[in-house]
């Protein structure tokens, strides 16, 4: 995943993160705050709405008292007269006027049973007192009264007067009118438990969907109501009550669906969520130009990087400031430069050598070679692939087949090329010899990630090796090399030296008391010496190195490779099988006694005189010491 398309996420992921807690917050705060003022309000609205009907109250019972204090009223009351008497008449006639003008609905005097024995604007027919009125409230105490029957309520008043008891109903306005202030929020409920509200029919009967029924839930509220609202919230949690009570012991009940109360903060939390995500999208949007602008400049380098692997080594970033940006884009200019001119360099230093450079990948098992390795071999491989490479493909000498297989498989397993040399078919066809060296390239745990080689034409100086053996320039009596065939082969070895970049050493083999035989026995057994001699040294030496008479009784050997062929245990091993000795022709068992200096070279600064005569120098130092033994030459 790009850089860019990553910030981007993370970028959006912080925006709406911090929008969805905030957005929780504000609905947390918000519904918290609503809820408070909710309350707070319908607190209040109880409270008012409780003094209200108070005062309705206390203007109810001053009119029940100026009503009763009327002269026609007080004279019927006074003694016992029945309707149709003048004294009943004119309270009638009192009634009625005051029902026509006012809120005054109906009268009724009734006796102490509870009968009526005069009425105004009732119903005729009803023949007892609490079939229009509430005969148990106390005196002169409001209450409402539904009667079966009737479509709405009245507020009855109620007291002793004179004879009788008088019983005045008042219209429901004065109650409605204080309901109506609450919009339908509030129950108002008498000293009785009746309940009055707006719009709804009143009655006794508890199936009915009354106001009596809806209020049933806040009775136990209601009958502990103070002159402080008290709080009832439902058994659900649906539904918030806050009752008041009155001086007069009415009580007033605003009520409230809880959800209704959340109404203006969902309002508003929708608002604010909308006006959350615009600023997500403003922010997101912002967000995403700034990551790209800020991005833009590290995808010029990249653009650039491209061209240059692709073959465009002319590329380069656009300094497109002076900023820190701009400072970046230079340096980069000057690394490029400088890695192009340095690789310039190396081509031109590759093209101008005849060694071959590979380099192998074991991560990706790619394989790349220099480009003057076409002008030594004509393969063309389809891929970078190991399993295409030259590596497997090449045609190897049959002889070096085997050896050359087991030193790729070592080499595959991150170890190196041990100097071998083996003969691939050229681009002519023809086998040439190669010299393979190979370093290996570890990471910081120390495992092989990477093989870098060389392949160096050794052909000329190992067919010159080659032709002075086939000359068999050999010494007619001991059949080891001759003095001169000797030393063009430690030449050809001091011009190999760098290519193999190995050590060879120089043994100088010396005949301890060699007149001896001659004097003692003849020369026909000193030539017998000279050959035992001789054929100890091929022996020990083998295919290490080779063997040459320097001249008389002196015998030059090399060793290849020295620094894996220890020189010392080849000399050890030629004084210990010459001591043994062997039977002469004249029968007598002869042991011999050699004199080694030996001569370690690792460059190739010195001639072929100066390296035998360092090695003939030790020798000298082991005559002079006793003899019979080898030593180094102390550089």
């Amino acid at each position: 995943m790009k850089i860019k398309v990553k910030l981007i996420i993370v970028a959006a992921i912080l925006l709406v993160v911090t929008i969805a807690v905030f957005s929780v917050f504000l609905n947390i705060q918000l519904t918290s705050t609503a809820d408070t003022i909710f309350r707070t309000h319908l607190s209040d609205i109880s409270k008012l709405q409780a003094e209200s009907i108070n005062y309705y109250v206390q203007d109810t019972v001053s009119r029940y008292n100026v009503i009763a204090s009327l002269p026609a009223v007080k004279t019927f009351t006074s003694g016992s007269y029945s309707s149709d008497s003048s004294e009943g008449k004119a309270a009638v006639a009192e009634f009625q006027s005051l029902i026509d003008s006012g809120t005054l609905t109906g009268a009724v005097v009734y006796s102490s049973n509870g009968d009526i024995v005069l009425s105004a604007g009732t119903d005729s027919s009803v023949t007892k007192a609490d079939g229009v009125c509430n005969t148990t409230a106390a005196a002169k105490t409001p209450v409402i009264f539904t009667a079966e029957g009737m479509k709405s309520y009245h507020v009855s008043v109620s007291d002793k007067v004179g004879n009788y008891n008088l019983a005045l109903l008042f219209a429901n306005t004065g109650v409605s009118n204080v309901v109506q202030q609450a919009k339908g929020l509030v129950f108002i409920v008498d000293p009785l438990g009746s309940v009055a509200t707006t719009g709804q029919t009143y009655g006794g009967n508890y199936n009915d969907n009354t106001a009596t029924q809806q209020f049933s839930p806040y009775k136990e509220l209601v009958s502990g109501a103070t002159a402080a609202p008290s709080q009832y919230i439902s058994d659900d949690g649906a539904m918030i009550a806050f009752a008041a009570s009155s001086e007069s012991g009415w009580k007033a009940v605003a009520y409230q669906e809880t959800v209704k109360s959340r109404s203006v903060a969902n309002s508003a939390i929708s608002t604010v969520t909308g006006i959350a995500v615009a600023m997500l999208v403003i922010c997101l949007i912002a967000a995403i130009v700034l990551i790209i602008m800020v991005t833009k400049p590290f995808y010029k380098i990249q653009e650039t990087l491209l061209k240059i692997s692709r073959g465009d080594h002319e590329a380069r970033v656009e300094i497109m400031s002076h900023n820190e940006y701009g400072d970046i884009a230079r340096v980069f200019n000057d690394i490029v430069d400088n890695i192009i001119v340095s690789e310039s360099r190396y081509r031109t230093i590759i093209e101008m050598s005849d060694n071959i450079i590979f380099e192998w990948n074991l991560d990706t098992k790619q394989v790349n070679f220099s480009n003057n390795f076409n002008k030594k071999f004509s393969y063309r491989a389809p891929s970078e692939h190991f399993a295409d490479s030259f590596l497997i493909k090449c045609k190897v000498h049959p002889e070096d087949a085997e050896r050359y297989t087991a030193d790729l498989q070592k080499l595959e397993k991150g170890e190196n090329f041990k100097h071998n040399e083996y003969r691939i078919k050229n681009i002519y066809g023809d086998y040439i010899w190669v010299l393979i060296r190979t370093s290996s390239i570890l990471d910081s745990e120390g495992k092989t990630v990477k093989i870098v080689g060389v392949i160096v034409d050794i052909d000329r100086a190992k067919k010159s090796e080659n032709i002075l053996t086939a000359r068999a320039s050999f010494d007619s009596l001991t059949n080891v090399f001759n003095r001169e065939t000797i030393e063009v082969a430690i030449n050809n070895e001091i011009e190999l030296i760098a290519a193999r970049k190995s050590e060879f050493a120089i043994l100088f083999v010396d005949i301890d008391d060699f007149k001896f035989y001659n004097d003692q026995y003849s020369h026909a057994t000193g030539d017998q010496v000279l050959r035992f001699t001789a054929t100890t040294i091929k022996n020990a030496v083998g295919d290490k190195g080779m063997v040459g008479r320097y001249g008389g009784d002196e015998f030059i050997v090399c060793i290849k490779d020295a620094d894996s062929n220890d020189p010392a245990v080849i000399a050890e091993n030629i004084l210990n099988t010459l001591k043994a000795g062997f039977d002469s022709d004249s029968g007598d068992h002869l042991t011999v006694n050699v004199s080694i200096g030996i001569s370690v070279i690792r460059d190739n600064t010195k001639r072929v005189e100066e390296i035998i005569g360092q090695a003939d120098d030790a020798m000298y130092k082991i005559k002079k010491s006793g003899k019979s033994n080898f030593g180094f030459l102390e550089t």
